[in-house]
């Protein structure tokens, strides 16, 4: 009974001890296995590590290839406008270059016409000799514009005398025409038309010529004789209304239609 029990002993020490071992050689599989999985862990984690660092640097480079590709173009945009910009300056300087060519034709033809002008002053005169001939024309043109203010001024106080003697001449001739109307209006005789003896006026058609005013005394005459005095009382236009003065009448003689009359006192000449 003990052998079967050290026999069962045994053989279970046994089985315990190829457990075990088996066990055991499972377990230091599994620690190889670990610590080969954390070796590839560790290179893993390195690659990535460098992989980062290697994409960092990818990143930078991008970076820099975007900032380098922005500013060329931002040069290459310059560079177009600085090549239009040109375009126009070169178009501007030859239009530049066409306006000066045709200003220097223009100056040639100037020129020759100067000659051509100066010719008649006596030989080929040089350009040269131009600034001398100018001063001597300048100073033959100021000197007779001189002499012509002087003759302007001369003539303007010939003018000035002429109006003034024709301000005299206008006045004589209103004065001699005065004169002569006046003249004219003394021999001038108008003719009675009506008399009214009841008031003791006279109604008296004068012609143009006679001047008559409201204090006017007229002379009735009656063939070659004066017979009476009429005081002038209204006149309406080319007719007097009269106040017959009966005390200055001839005796016997009575005013009536036909009767002419002048001016009682003539005018001054």
């Amino acid at each position: 009974m003990k052998v079967l029990l050290y026999v069962v002993a045994i053989v279970a020490i046994l089985a315990g001890g190829w457990f075990s071992y088996g066990t055991m050689q499972k377990f230091a599989k599994l620690q190889d296995d670990r610590i080969e999985l954390d070796k590839q862990n560790k290179t893993r984690s390195a690659f990535i590590v460098k992989t980062k660092k290697e994409a960092k640097v990818m990143e930078t480079e991008r970076d820099a290839a975007k900032t380098a590709h922005a500013e060329t173009m931002a040069n290459l945009d310059t560079v177009e406008g600085n090549i239009k910009l040109s375009k126009r300056e070169a178009s501007g300087w030859e239009s530049k270059i066409a306006a000066q060519d045709e200003q220097l034709k223009k100056n040639l033809e100037l020129m020759m016409s100067i000659k051509d002008a100066f010719k008649e002053l006596g030989g080929d005169i040089e350009i040269s000799e131009v600034p001398a001939l100018v001063k001597r024309l300048e100073d033959e043109l100021k000197d007779k514009n001189r002499k012509l203010e002087e003759l302007q001024a001369l003539s303007e106080v010939a003018n000035k005398r002429v109006e003034a003697n024709n301000i005299v001449i206008n006045d004589l001739s209103d004065r001699i025409e005065k004169r002569a109307k006046r003249i004219a209006s003394n021999d001038a005789e108008g003719m009675i038309t009506a008399v009214n003896h009841d008031w003791g006026f006279a109604i008296v058609s004068i012609p143009s010529n006679m001047i008559v005013d409201e204090g006017s005394k007229l002379l009735i005459k009656r063939g070659t004789g004066l017979i009476g005095k009429l005081d002038v009382n209204a006149i309406e236009g080319g007719r007097i209304v009269a106040d017959v003065d009966y005390q200055s009448m001839t005796a016997g003689m009575v005013v009536q239609p036909g009767d002419t009359v002048m001016l009682a006192k003539p005018l001054a000449n």
